[in-house]
C-alpha cells in the first residue's frame, strides 16, 4: 500500500484450519481501527463459498472486480456489519494465497477503494506477492523449527550430562570400534583411569589400566571380550580388587529401532562399604532389617523434582517391620524443558530378586524415556527387559513380572496435561475439587510375562484443584477386619480429600490404609500424588 492495493489483510491458517488475522492496514489510520474491529468482531468462515476460506481450502486466487452495495449485503452478517463494511469502502478485491509447493499457509486479502482499478500486471504481482510471502513465512517456520529442535537436543545434552556427573554410578559408553565415546569422571575415579588414557579415547588402553587392579584379570578381560564379540545379552557381575575394594558392574548392548548395533553401555557402583556393611550388620545380628532398609532407600528417588504449577507429595511404606525389600517403587524425573516422566509400580517377591527387579525397573524406563514420548511405548520397552532378564537370570521356574503405571507430564500453554498407560497396574485416580473422582490410565497386561503385552495411552488435561494420585495394590488391598478396603474404600477416602493439597492427600490415604490394618501394614504401600496449584 498505496501501490497495489488501499487496504490489506493477512490471514494465516492454524492447526484446527481457523483463519487468524497477522497484519491488518489501511492508507487510512481511522480506517484501519474499523478494519481491525471488522476482523475481531466477524472473524473468517473457514467453511464459506467464498472468501479467504475458499481460497484457503483451493489454493487458487479469488478476484472480485466489481463490489457494489448489493454484494456487501449479500456477505454481511447483520445490519452492522453491512456498516462496517461501507464505511471501509472497496470497490474491488483479490484474495491470494499463501501457498507452497505442498500446503497452502494462508491468504492475502487486497481491496481498492472507489476511483481505482487493477490492470492485468498488477493482478499478476498480487499472485507472486502471495507466492513469495508464502515461502518467507515457511523458511521462517522452518527455521524457528529448527532453532526449537537444537535448543531441545542441546537441553537433553546437557540433562544427560548432568545427570551422568551427579550420579554415584560410574559411566562408559564405547562404540564398536573400541573408542570410548562417553565417561563421567565417576568411572575414572573408581578404576583410577590416567587423565592421559582419558584423552587418548583408547578403551584398549582403559582395560590394560583397569586389569592391573582386579583379583582375576584374566577372567576380566575375557568377560569384557565376550561381550564385545557377542553384543546381544546384558552381563551384570561384581569385580573384586587387590586392594579389597568390590564393584558391581552392569553392561548391556546399544541398538537402534533399526537393530543396528551402537556399542556397549558399562555402570560401575563401588559397593565397598555396602559390603564391609553387610558383613559387620550379620555378625552384630541386625544385618536383615538394616541392609533392607538401606537397599530400599537405593531404589526410591532421594528427593522429588521442582515441577512450576505442581505439587508433588509421595507416602511409602514398608509391609510389616520392614525387614526384607519390598518390590514397590516410584520416581519423578524430568524428560525434556517442559515435561516429566512419573512412574509408580510393583514387582513381584521379596528380598534381592525384587531389588535387582526394581533397580532394573527403574533405570529402564528412565533410559526408555529419554527414547520415546508416549508411555504405552516407554513400558513396552520395559516389558522387553523384563523379558530378557527372564531368560537370562531366572533358573527356578519362576517368572519375574512387574505391574507399572506411567504418566507423561507435560506443562503447556494451557496448562498441565498427562498421558497415561498401565501395564497390569490399579488405575491412577483423577480428583477434582468438586469431589469427583475417576479411574485414569485402565486396563494394559503384566509386564514381563508376554511378547505383545496390550498397552495403550490415555490422554486428559488437569486444571487447578486436580489431583492425580498414582499407588500399589498395598493400599486397596489393605485387609481389615471388614474386608479389604478396596478401590471404592479409596474412592470415598480422596473424595473427602478434595481440594486438598496433595501432601495431605497422601498422609491421609497412609494413615486410612494403616489403619484399616490395625497399624501394621501387610503389603509394602505407595502413594504419589500430583496437584496442579
Amino acid at each position: 500500500m498505496p501501490r497495489l492495493a488501499d487496504w490489506c489483510v493477512v490471514h494465516l491458517a492454524l492447526d484446527d484450519g481457523t483463519l487468524r488475522p497477522v497484519v491488518v492496514a489501511h492508507t487510512d489510520a481511522a480506517k484501519a481501527e474499523m478494519l481491525r474491529a471488522l476482523q475481531q468482531r466477524y472473524p473468517i468462515d473457514p467453511d464459506a463459498s467464498a472468501g479467504p476460506g475458499a481460497v484457503l481450502r483451493s489454493g487458487q486466487p479469488s478476484y472480485h472486480p466489481h463490489i457494489d452495495d448489493d454484494v456487501l449485503r449479500s456477505v454481511a452478517r447483520g445490519p452492522e456489519h453491512l456498516r462496517l463494511l461501507r464505511s471501509i469502502g472497496v470497490a474491488a478485491a483479490v484474495i491470494v494465497p499463501l501457498a507452497t509447493h505442498d500446503r497452502t499457509l494462508g491468504t492475502i486479502s487486497m481491496a481498492i477503494e472507489p476511483g481505482r482499478s487493477w490492470t492485468t500486471d498488477e493482478l499478476e504481482l498480487a499472485r507472486e506477492l502471495g507466492r513469495r510471502a508464502a515461502l518467507a513465512v515457511d523458511n521462517a517456520r522452518l527455521y524457528h523449527q529448527m532453532e526449537v529442535a537444537q535448543a531441545e537436543a542441546r537441553f537433553q545434552a546437557a540433562l544427560l550430562q548432568a545427570q551422568n556427573e551427579a550420579g554415584v554410578e560410574g559411566l562408559l559408553v564405547v562404540s564398536p570400534a573400541g573408542e570410548m565415546i562417553s565417561y563421567n569422571r565417576r568411572f575414572a575415579e573408581i578404576w583410577g583411569i590416567d587423565e592421559e588414557v582419558l584423552a587418548s579415547g583408547s578403551d584398549d588402553a582403559a582395560l590394560a589400566q583397569a586389569s592391573e587392579r582386579v583379583v582375576d584379570a584374566e577372567g576380566f578381560m575375557a568377560s569384557v571380550r565376550q561381550c564385545y564379540e557377542q553384543p546381544d545379552t546384558p552381563r551384570r557381575d561384581e569385580i573384586l580388587f587387590r586392594d579389597g575394594g568390590v564393584v558391581d558392574r552392569y553392561g548391556a548392548p546399544l541398538f537402534g529401532d533399526d537393530g543396528a548395533y551402537y556399542g556397549w553401555a558399562w555402570y560401575f557402583r563401588d559397593v565397598t562399604e555396602q559390603k564391609r556393611t553387610e558383613r559387620a550388620l550379620f555378625e552384630s545380628g541386625e544385618r536383615f532389617a538394616a541392609l533392607a532398609r538401606t537397599l530400599q532407600e537405593s531404589l526410591l528417588p532421594p528427593d522429588l523434582p521442582d515441577v512450576r504449577g505442581v505439587e508433588l507429595a509421595t507416602r511409602y511404606h514398608p509391609a510389616g517391620e520392614g525387614v526384607d525389600v519390598g518390590g514397590d517403587f516410584y520416581d519423578v524425573f524430568q524428560t525434556s524443558p517442559r515435561a516429566w516422566g512419573i512412574v509408580v509400580g510393583d514387582v513381584c517377591g521379596k528380598g534381592a530378586e525384587a531389588a535387582r527387579l526394581t533397580a532394573l525397573a527403574r533405570y529402564t524406563v528412565r533410559a526408555a524415556s529419554m527414547q520415546a514420548r508416549t508411555p504405552s511405548r516407554i513400558l513396552a520397552m520395559l516389558n522387553e527387559a523384563l523379558l530378557r532378564h527372564n531368560s537370562l537370570e531366572v533358573d527356578d521356574g519362576d517368572e519375574r513380572f512387574a505391574s507399572v503405571v506411567y504418566a507423561s507430564l507435560r506443562r503447556t500453554s494451557d496448562g498441565i496435561s498427562l498421558a497415561v498407560s498401565s501395564g497390569g497396574h490399579p488405575p491412577a485416580l483423577l480428583v477434582q475439587p468438586d469431589g469427583t473422582v475417576r479411574p485414569v490410565g485402565t486396563g494394559g497386561t503384566l509386564l514381563g510375562l508376554f511378547g505383545n503385552a496390550e498397552l495403550v495411552d490415555e490422554a486428559l488435561e488437569l486444571h487447578p484443584g486436580d489431583v492425580l494420585v498414582l499407588y500399589t495394590d498395598g493400599v486397596t488391598e489393605a485387609r481389615g477386619p471388614g474386608g479389604e478396603l478396596g478401590q471404592e474404600g479409596l474412592t470415598e477416602v480422596l473424595r473427602r480429600c478434595a481440594g486438598a493439597s496433595a501432601k495431605e492427600l497422601a498422609g491421609e490415604v497412609e494413615r486410612v490404609v494403616l489403619a484399616h490394618q490395625g497399624g501394621v501394614a501387610h503389603d509394602d504401600i505407595a502413594i504419589l500424588a500430583v496437584r496442579v496449584c
